[in-house]
C-alpha cells in the first residue's frame, strides 16, 4: 500500500512521518484495525488507562487542589482530564462494589433493615422512640410529599410496600440494587449543583472553574471510597476517613489561596449544603428504586 499524501478524513496534506493529521487529528494509518487497537481506543476514550494516569492519581489523592490549579493554568495535557478521571475512578469503585462479596456484618444489617422496615423520612427530627413507633414495613413518606408525587410513583411505592410485607429482605436488596445502579448518574447530575454551591461561597471565581474543582473533588472521593472498599485494616479505614474530611479544606486553601481557619469554615458550610443535596438525591433514588421494576 502506497503512503497517503493527504488525510482521508479532511483532505489536509500530510508528510510521510506524520502519524496524525495536524488539521483534524485522525490517525493516518489506513488499514483494518486489530482487536487490540479497538480495545486501546475504547480504553483511551472512555477510561484513563494511559501512562499519565498514575501521575494524575498521585497528584489527585496526595495534593488536594493541585490538578485544578494545573488545569486552570492551561497545563492540561500533562494529566488525565477531570471528567475522564472522574469516570474512571467512579467506574472502578462501582465495579468493586458489585464484585466484592458482602461481609457478614453487612448481611446482618440488611436483615435488620428488612425486619424493621425503612426509616421514615420526615421533615422533623423525631426521637428514637417516636421514630420506632412510626416505622412501617416499607417506605413511608410525609403525607404532604406523598400527595405531591405523580400517580405512577405513588402506585409504585404502594406496590413496593406490599412486596416488602411478603419478602422484606428481597425487596430491600431490590431497592438497594436499583439505587446502586442509578447512583453514578446521580453523581454526574449533582455536579452542576455542587459547583453552584461553590459559586455561592466563592462568587468572584467563574462557574467553569468551580465545575473543574467539583470534578476533581468527586474523583478524589471516589478514590477514597475505592480504598475504603478494599482496605483490610481498621487503622487504614480511619486514616482514609480522616483524609477524606481534611481533603476539601486543603483543596480550598490551595485553589483559592485562603487561610486554614477560613477554609475550614467554608468547607464546613459547603459540607452542610452538600449533605442537603445528598439527602435530596437519596430521596429521589429511594423513590425511583422502589418504583422501578415494579
Amino acid at each position: 500500500m502506497s503512503e497517503a499524501t493527504h488525510c482521508q478524513n479532511c483532505g489536509h496534506r500530510i508528510a510521510p512521518w506524520d502519524h496524525f493529521c495536524s488539521q483534524c487529528g485522525q490517525d493516518t494509518k489506513n488499514h483494518p484495525p486489530s482487536l487490540w487497537e479497538f480495545v486501546h481506543e475504547w480504553a483511551l476514550h472512555y477510561l484513563a488507562f494511559e501512562g499519565k494516569l498514575w501521575k494524575s492519581l498521585w497528584a489527585l489523592m496526595a495534593r488536594p487542589g493541585f490538578l485544578t490549579l494545573e488545569y486552570l493554568s492551561g497545563r492540561k495535557q500533562r494529566y488525565v482530564l477531570p471528567l475522564r478521571l472522574l469516570l474512571t475512578l467512579g467506574l472502578l469503585f462501582f465495579l468493586v462494589v458489585k464484585l466484592v462479596p458482602s461481609s457478614d456484618a453487612l448481611t446482618k444489617a440488611e436483615q435488620e433493615v428488612a425486619n424493621k422496615g425503612l426509616v421514615v423520612l420526615d421533615t422533623g427530627a423525631p426521637k428514637p422512640a417516636q421514630a420506632a413507633s412510626r416505622v412501617s414495613k416499607g417506605i413511608e413518606l410525609p403525607q404532604e410529599l406523598t400527595d405531591s408525587l405523580p400517580t405512577p410513583l405513588r402506585d409504585g411505592i404502594q406496590r413496593s410496600n406490599k412486596r416488602w410485607q411478603q419478602d422484606g429482605l428481597g425487596e430491600a436488596k431490590r431497592i438497594g440494587n436499583a439505587m446502586l445502579g442509578m447512583a453514578p448518574y446521580a453523581v454526574l447530575i449533582s455536579l452542576p449543583f455542587f459547583a453552584g454551591l461553590l459559586k455561592l461561597l466563592f462568587w468572584r471565581l467563574r462557574y467553569g472553574a468551580h465545575f473543574v474543582f467539583a470534578m476533581h473533588l468527586h474523583a478524589a472521593w471516589y478514590g477514597m471510597l475505592l480504598l475504603l472498599a478494599l482496605a483490610p485494616w481498621a487503622w487504614a479505614l480511619f486514616l482514609i476517613w480522616l483524609w477524606s474530611n481534611l481533603y476539601p479544606v486543603r483543596a480550598l486553601m490551595r485553589v483559592h489561596g485562603i487561610g486554614g481557619w477560613l477554609a475550614l469554615g467554608k468547607a464546613a458550610l459547603l459540607a452542610l449544603m452538600h449533605w442537603v443535596l445528598i439527602a435530596s438525591a437519596a430521596l429521589v433514588l429511594l423513590v425511583a428504586g422502589a418504583t422501578l421494576g415494579g
